[in-house]
């Protein structure tokens, strides 16, 4: 009797001590590796939370909060990403047993059965958007970029007609139908041959990132720029 009381204790201990440490480290470091995988991130912090803990062992996450340093959103890096979301049911058994034999990754659809309410908050800084339009316009050299918290000026050296130029923009950054775009309200060229040519009517938004590349529905909803950076805000609101 004693033998057996002896092995349910143990029993025991061990299914407490799957639930509150082990499947929750199993599931944090997966994520984890997915937030790397998606955002190529140098850094990532991400920690669960559930009120009692052993629910995430069931796939039930009341919480959900992950820093991601120097990671992109689409094509554009950023400095600093901070995702929270809540009310995050996960399908525990396909996320351990039931991926495809020799599949080493998986995606976020696949496993996750609901989530609530998900904000993402992304910060770039001048040095990220002046890489993100150098990599666009590769005719435009020299290019330096002032962010003040009304303004976006983009000072570059470019080619006009065989001759050489100085190109000043000026714009935002805005949010338009979940989209993100650097918005132009002011663009001329200098050169020796076309001495000062403003081009304000021409302008056209360039869309910096597709609401379509961010994870889970997530739409841009805010922009606040401030000296020296820019703060992009996404949201998904509970269905």
């Amino acid at each position: 009797m004693k033998k057996i009381l002896l092995f349910f204790g143990i029993l025991i201990a061990l299914l407490a001590l799957l639930a509150e440490f082990v499947l929750p480290n199993i599931l944090t470091g997966m994520l984890r590796d997915q937030v790397i995988r998606v955002t190529a991130a140098q850094e990532v912090d991400l920690s669960l939370d559930s009120s009692p803990r052993f629910m995430i062992a069931a796939g039930r996450v009341d919480n959900v909060h992950c820093d991601a340093v120097n990671g992109k959103i689409g094509d554009l890096d950023t400095s600093k990403l901070t995702l929270d979301g809540d009310n995050v049911k996960v399908d525990m058994p396909a996320l351990l047993f039931g991926l495809k034999e020799g599949k080493r990754h998986f995606e976020v659809d696949e496993v996750l059965k609901s989530v609530g309410n998900v904000e993402l908050t992304g910060v770039i800084t001048e040095d990220n958007l002046r890489d993100f339009l150098m990599k666009k316009f590769s005719q435009i050299e020299e290019l330096q970029i002032k962010m003040t918290p009304v303004s976006i000026n983009a000072i570059a050296k470019a080619r006009v007609l065989g001759r050489a130029a100085s190109v000043d923009l000026n714009g935002v950054v805005i949010a338009d139908d979940g989209d993100l775009y650097f918005h132009a309200t002011g663009f001329n060229i200098h050169n020796a041959l076309l001495r000062h040519v403003q081009l304000d009517n021409f302008l056209a938004d360039l869309k910096i990132v597709d609401a379509d590349q961010l994870p889970l529905d997530l739409k841009f909803s805010k922009v606040e720029q401030q000296d020296g950076q820019t703060i992009l805000t996404a949201v998904r609101k509970a269905q």
